[in-house]
């Protein structure tokens, strides 16, 4: 199986600073780039990949450039809808806030009519702006914003995702039932649609582009049937990640798993913040990655916030990709 990191710039801890300025950022970035050549990992996902405060397109072009002298893909988050579009935070005009701030009228609205806000992680002090769901002027935007993107950084690969952040409580998102949160009341297929334009155009751009997309389900058969219509929407090359358990308490793989798509990726969500910090989760990814080679997936990816210089963490890291062999 491919290895990848999965990451929130202000999660890491590879370095003091919490990626709040330049220099903590690319130490957090390189310190993890170099552990990816110790335990096999080909890719390392950035959400907050553009920020201002950590140096913007200079701090993350040094970051790639580190990265392909090295052997490994950065696979920057692309928002829709939510989490800053292509350039997380910012003065940039990719920046989603900064285009919704210009363009009220896009903005989704919160169950008292007022504009809906989002604050992810715990540890950023600023809240973003959402979009609407049902707002179509916006898809130009994005399909001219992942471009600049994909070309500005010659990116090997992306991960393209609509915010979980709630739902848009306009008129027309009420009575379509347009989506920003995947859940039990949501209906899934209206984020792959929502996706579908801008995965085509991103593909049009570099065809070989690694795309990975959340389906926010587990791979337990009554969890496969409630995103099978997002499924038929993908094309076959985007890697679908699927969730391996509730961090840790409950299996969302067996033994009769099977992924219904060519490419798939086991998600290990454990050890790290979002989930009450370190953890020796060892006897679940070990159980989890097993699983999911017998269901045909083909990717896994493990939080990598934390420094394997703590040694519940280096265990975690060394059993995940000792696993994936």
């Amino acid at each position: 199986m491919r290895k990848i990191y999965w990451t929130w710039d202000i999660r890491m801890r590879w370095r003091h600073g919490f990626s709040k300025s330049a220099e903590s950022f690319e130490g957090n970035y390189r310190n993890l780039i170099d552990a990816a050549g110790r335990y096999g990992v080909s890719g390392i996902i950035i959400w907050g990949f553009l920020r201002d405060r950590h140096g913007g397109i200079d701090s993350a072009k040094r970051i790639c450039d580190y990265a392909h002298e090295r052997g490994v893909m950065i696979i920057p988050g692309f928002g829709v809808d939510a989490y800053g579009g292509a350039y997380y935070e910012g003065e940039s005009d990719y920046s989603l806030d900064k285009y919704l701030l210009a363009n009220p009228e896009a903005m989704a609205l919160g169950a008292e009519g007022k504009p809906l806000t989002h604050r992810w992680p715990p540890t950023d002090p600023n809240e973003t702006h959402v979009c609407c769901p049902s707002h179509e002027p916006v898809m130009d935007y994005y399909r001219e914003s992942i471009e600049w993107l994909i070309n500005t950084f010659d990116l090997r690969g992306v991960q393209i995702e609509q915010g979980d952040v709630g739902l848009c409580n306009c008129a027309k998102c009420t009575e379509t039932r347009g989506q920003l949160v995947c859940g039990e009341m949501a209906d899934f297929s209206a984020g792959a649609r929502r996706m579908k334009p801008l995965i085509d155009h991103a593909l049009s751009i570099k065809p070989d582009l690694l795309i990975v997309v959340e389906t926010y389900a587990g791979l337990l058969a009554e969890q496969i049937q409630r995103v099978s219509k997002d499924i038929e929407l993908y094309p076959e090359q985007v890697v679908l990640s699927w969730q391996a358990y509730n961090a840790p308490d409950e299996m969302f793989i067996d033994e009769n798993s099977r992924s219904p798509s060519p490419h798939g990726c086991i998600a290990v969500r454990t050890n790290s913040d979002c989930y009450e910090g370190e953890h020796d989760d060892r006897e679940n990814i070990i159980k989890a990655l097993s699983l999911a080679k017998n269901a045909g997936l083909d990717y896994t990816y493990i939080y990598g916030e934390y420094p394997d210089t703590w040694p519940i963490t280096k265990s975690v890291y060394e059993a995940w990709a000792k696993s994936a062999e």
